[in-house]
Order: structure tokens, then sequence, then C-alpha cells
């Protein structure tokens, strides 16, 4: 007896299994903060405009992270990459620079050659570094292409029948439905405590809520022992969490 069952969905997959299964063309942007963890200020020595400026002339979707950003990066922070730079290679004589770029879990899914300058003015050394460090992204056949994704599929099911078939064909996929769960708000005030490597959250008895883990980019913590982050956005704290494709998002009153 045949049974069928036609199920239309739109499935959108994350992959957060690994480094291993990571690649660059599985994210639609990039994303470069203000400020690096070895800078001084803001822009120091152009280099957050610089990096900027470069991803774009190579071919990335780049924004610098407090820009106007497109509707489906505001709703979803995991579809860009992270930039990090650092200069802890740097020494005497030379400056180096290397560019991280990280997913939205601080997974690095990929690490630039070492760029070096030799000149002696730092602003100079820098910019000449760090367009050492892009021959990386330059000769990179970039082409962004989701990791799974299918819209409008149609599934077919029926009852096991007589092994006319063999089962080493190709079977359909398990549909993996992703839903969006977005609270009002959450309204109680938590208070960042400082602690290594981050801040932890505590409401007001105090009581331990969660604890933030810095990332290379301002305003974005991991969410210790969740697949969640916790950024800023016009403002507004907001909590991103995906769990199996079931995504839950919603704003938080955070006090630092």
């Amino acid at each position: 007896m045949l049974r069928k069952a036609v199920l239309t969905v739109s499935i959108t997959l994350m992959c957060l299994s690994g480094f291993a299964q990571m690649s660059i063309n599985d994210y639609k942007y990039i994303l470069v903060p203000k400020q690096f963890e070895f800078s001084k200020s803001a822009d120091e020595y152009q280099l957050s405009s610089l990096t900027n400026f470069l991803f774009n002339k190579y071919g990335y979707q780049s924004y610098l992270i407090d820009e106007d950003l497109p509707e489906d990066l505001k709703n979803d922070r995991c579809l860009a990459l992270m930039v990090d730079v650092s200069n802890d290679k740097s020494g005497i004589f030379k400056t180096k620079i290397e560019i991280a770029l990280k997913d939205c879990f601080d997974n690095e899914v990929m690490v630039s050659r070492v760029g070096e300058s030799r000149l002696k003015k730092f602003d100079k050394a820098y910019n000449e570094a760090l367009r050492d460090a892009f021959e990386t992204f330059k000769n990179v056949n970039y082409n962004y292409s989701p990791k799974s994704e299918v819209n409008a599929t149609t599934v077919e099911k029926q009852e096991p029948q007589s092994n006319d078939k063999k089962e080493s064909e190709v079977k359909q996929p398990d549909e993996v439905v992703e839903t969006i769960n977005e609270a009002g708000g959450n309204a109680q005030l938590y208070y960042a405590q400082a602690v290594k490597d981050g801040y932890q959250l505590v409401d007001s008895e105090p009581k331990i809520i969660m604890l933030l883990i810095n990332t290379g980019a301002k305003d974005v913590f991991m969410v210790k022992n969740k697949n969640a982050i916790v950024y800023k956005e016009n403002n507004q704290w907001v909590y991103y969490e995906n769990t199996n494709g079931d995504i839950t998002k919603y704003t938080m009153n955070i006090k630092f």
C-alpha cells in the first residue's frame, strides 16, 4: 500500500560542525571591527578602513561593523566572517601582520600568511604588512555558495515495497526546518562583570546567568557552552542562538 506525503519546506543549513569542514565560500559577508585588540584607538593607522577596502577590492562583500548592514546580515550575524588582525609576531626590526577570519562562534576558518614590513614609520609599516598579508585572500577563488540550501523542495515518502529498486539508490536527506523564535526582548537588567577572557552576566541576586567570551570583534561575544553569540545592534544587545536549525533571538538589557 502506497502512502505518499508531499512536504514543501524552506531549508537553510548552517555548518557548525568543526574547522575541517569550513570553507570561506560558505560565508556571504566579511565584518571588520573598528578597532583591533592591539590598537590603541579606533581605526589606528587606518587598519580597519584599509582591511575593509582590500576585502571589497578582491571580490568579497565586506562591511565595517558600524556600517548600515544588509537586512539578512542584521538578522543573522553567522552569515559573516569576523576579521581579526594581530601583530603578535612583530619584532624589533619587522612589523608583522596576520589576518584571521572567524565564524560567529570564534572558530578560525582561514588565516593569512604573515605580512611583513621593515619600514620604520608605524603607519607605513602597518599598511605595507597588511597588504602583504592580503596576498592570501587576493589569490583565493572566492565564490559564495551556502553549505546546503534547499528552497521549496518536494520530498516524497512511501512505504517499503518489494526490492525492485536497489537500496544503494540516492536517499532523500532528512528534512531540517529552520525556525526563528523572536521574543519581544528581555526587560530584566543584567550586570556584566569582567572576568578572564570576557564577562559574566549576573542578575540582581546576584546569580550568574551566562559567560560572555571575547572575540576579535568589538561588541561581539560568544556564549560559553552554547552555540550562541551576544552582539550589539542599533544600540541594543542581542542574544542569538542556533540549535540544530532552531534559531532563538531576543534583545537583552545589559549594563557594562
